[in-house]
C-alpha cells in the first residue's frame, strides 16, 4: 500500500481537493460534534443555571444602582436587564471554554498537554490547504491524535463567540434606546466581524483536520499487514551492536 492510496478520495495527483466552503462545512460539523461530546446535557444545564444566577444578580445590582442616581429617566430596568444578560452570557462562555480546554488537554500527545501544542510540521506534511491528504508511512497513529487535538483546540472559543454575539444582538438595541454609551457601541460591529472571521478560520482548519483524522482512522482500521510500513532506518555506518 502506497501513500498515494490514502488521499482524501483515493484520487491521483490531479485531484483538485475541497473548496473553502466545503472545508468550512466539514469543519463546522467536526467542531459541533466535539462540543456536543464534551458539553453534555448535564453540563449545559449547569452552565445555563450559572448564567441565570450571575445575570439576575448583576441585573438587580445595576437596577438598584441606576435607580439611586439623580438623573434616572425610567429605562433603568431594561438597561440593567441588558447588562445582566451580557454578564450572564460571559459567565456561561467562561465555563464552557474551561471545559473544552480541559478536554483538549486530556488528548495525550508527545508535544505536551497544552491545547495549542501539536506537531504542526507533521500535520502540514499530511494535508494541504485544499484538504488533500497524503499520510507518510508509519504516521497514522500520531496523525490521528494530532488532528483530533487540532479540532479540539479550534473549538475552545467557538461557543463564547456565538453566545456573546447572541447576547449582544439582544442587549445592544436596548442600550441604544436607553441612550447608554452610544460611542462605545461602535465597537460592537467590530466584535461581530472579528468573531465571524475567527469562527470561519477555525472551521476551515478543523475541516482539514477532520479529513486527516478520517484518513488516519481508515489506515488504523486496516490489518497490521496491510498498513503502510515505515522504511527501516539503518545507521549510516552500520550497527555497533554485537
Amino acid at each position: 500500500m502506497t501513500a498515494d492510496e490514502t488521499t482524501a478520495a483515493t484520487a491521483g495527483p490531479d485531484y483538485p481537493g475541497h473548496g473553502e466552503r466545503e472545508l468550512v462545512r466539514i469543519g463546522a460539523r467536526a467542531i459541533a460534534a466535539w462540543i456536543a461530546e464534551v458539553i453534555t446535557p448535564r453540563r449545559r444545564l449547569l452552565a445555563l443555571g450559572v448564567a441565570a444566577v450571575v445575570g439576575l444578580a448583576t441585573a438587580l445590582l445595576f437596577r438598584a444602582l441606576f435607580l439611586g442616581m439623580d438623573d434616572a429617566h425610567g429605562g433603568e430596568t431594561a438597561l440593567a436587564a441588558a447588562l445582566g444578560l451580557v454578564i450572564g452570557a460571559l459567565a456561561c462562555s467562561i465555563i464552557l471554554a474551561a471545559w473544552l480546554s480541559g478536554a483538549s488537554r486530556r488528548l495525550g500527545s508527545a508535544t505536551g498537554a497544552h491545547p495549542h501544542w501539536r506537531d504542526a510540521a507533521l500535520l502540514d506534511r499530511s494535508v494541504d490547504a485544499r484538504g488533500r491528504v497524503a499520510l507518510a508511512p508509519g504516521t497514522a497513529e500520531r496523525v490521528a491524535v494530532e488532528s483530533r487535538r487540532g479540532i479540539a483546540s479550534g473549538a475552545v472559543g467557538v461557543p463564547a463567540v456565538l453566545i456573546l454575539g447572541t447576547a449582544a444582538l439582544v442587549a445592544v438595541p436596548v442600550m441604544l434606546l436607553a441612550g447608554s454609551a452610544p460611542l462605545q457601541m461602535l465597537f460592537v460591529p467590530l466584535f461581530f466581524v472579528m468573531g465571524a472571521t475567527t469562527v470561519h478560520s477555525m472551521c476551515r482548519l478543523a475541516g482539514r483536520m477532520a479529513l486527516l483524522r478520517d484518513a488516519a482512522d481508515a489506515e488504523l482500521a486496516l490489518p497490521e499487514a496491510e498498513r503502510m510500513q515505515a522504511p527501516r532506518a539503518d545507521p549510516p555506518h552500520g550497527s555497533r551492536l554485537p
